[in-house]
């Protein structure tokens, strides 16, 4: 499920948000300002299209390209692993397109015209051990999931055991492929070369993000609204952990209110007990591997989709995390105490729905 749009009216609500805060800013001693990194980031604009940073989001400007066919369409942004001067964008019906940084030149793929891609992934061509097929998927609303062909621009469907056809996001890591389906959780088999439900003790299993460590030891699944039937009092948990590569799951949700979307999911590779959760209200993180959870708004404003999170360790031994919302950027340190700060000069004043640190 792609968050649907327009978003909310905010700039009346920011600019009396800003002006309260200046008011009242000697009332207490704020958190400190994280510090400041120069970090190559690239961020998908919902008015436009994909803008870039090199100080780590302190200004951003737009690609130097025709971006038009990107324009007003929900979208996300992956690297490449083979190859880092790639980027795939997948839009909420323009289709999948290729964006090549060192010539600026951006290619809609064939075949996805008109369509819904939801999320691309990589996984070695040996899980699906058929002659033609590649590396790269790309997750479709209503034709389910292909795979890029060993021809230039030839896609092919990977449906095998896939039930539900609306896939949410796509999830490779190691050994492991899964898929979020706005029903039920998939993973891919090597022995079988098909899908096969993996969402035991999910309860709602409209799947829309994944996330794990870095061993793919613990996995976490975040999920949407819920339209199965429950009694009055009940509460459908909407985080799910998995520690048997997806055999069986136990919801992890305590501190999150209930009805909360999980749209995003980022853990912190050399710490992985810290876990952070972007929502449809606002970001929530654990430091327990799922246990509890607590909001972490300072600096943010109330009432905040959160559509993207992505971190990076830095030389000196820090972590900075950067979340894409509906209205711009915010950079933090995953420190105790931490507040989040604008990071929006030269963006449109709109929302962000994906970003992404290039590692050095």
């Amino acid at each position: 499920m792609i968050p649907v749009m327009p978003l909310r009216k905010t700039p009346i609500y920011l600019s009396l948000a800003f002006i309260l805060s200046v008011v009242f800013a000697g009332c207490s001693d704020p958190l400190p300002a994280p510090k400041d990194y120069n970090l190559t980031c690239y961020a998908a604009s919902y008015v436009k299209g994909v803008y870039r940073t090199e100080n780590g989001g302190r200004s951003w400007f737009h690609l130097d390209l025709d971006q038009a066919d990107l324009y007003a369409y929900f979208k996300r942004i992956y690297l490449d692993p083979r190859d880092k001067s790639t980027l795939y964008i997948t839009t909420a019906g323009g289709g999948l397109f290729r964006m090549d940084l060192n010539s600026l030149t951006l290619k809609a793929n064939n075949g996805f015209e008109g369509k819904t891609v939801s999320s691309v992934a990589f996984a070695p061509s040996s899980f699906f051990n058929e002659q033609g097929r590649g590396e790269m998927l790309a997750a479709t609303n209503g034709s389910g999931i292909l795979m890029a062909g060993k021809e230039s621009d030839s896609w092919l469907l990977c449906n095998r055991g896939l039930v539900y056809r609306e896939v949410n996001v796509l999830f490779s890591q190691g050994n492991l492929l899964l898929a979020g389906t706005a029903k039920d959780l998939f993973k891919w088999s090597q022995d079988s070369i098909e899908w096969v439900p993996a969402s035991v003790g999910i309860q709602n299993k409209n799947i829309l993000s994944l996330a794990a460590d870095s061993e793919a030891s613990i996995l976490y699944a975040g999920s949407g609204a819920y339209d199965g039937e429950r009694s009055f009092f009940q509460e459908i948990p909407c985080l799910y952990k998995g520690t048997d590569q997806g055999k069986t799951w136990t919801d992890c949700d305590e501190g999150i209110p209930d009805g909360t979307l999980g749209f995003t999911i980022a853990v912190n590779p050399a710490r992985p007990e810290r876990v952070y959760l972007g929502t449809s209200d606002g970001i929530y993180r654990s430091t327990d591997a799922g246990k509890n959870w607590s909001r972490m708004d300072e600096g943010l404003p109330k009432e905040l989709n959160i559509f993207d999170i992505t971190m990076a360790r830095l030389p000196d031994g820090n972590d900075v995390f950067y979340a894409a919302t509906e209205v711009g950027v915010y950079m933090t340190t995953d420190d105790e105490e931490t507040r989040w700060v604008s990071r929006n000069y030269g963006l449109e004043p709109t929302a962000i729905t994906s970003l992404l640190i290039v590692p050095d």
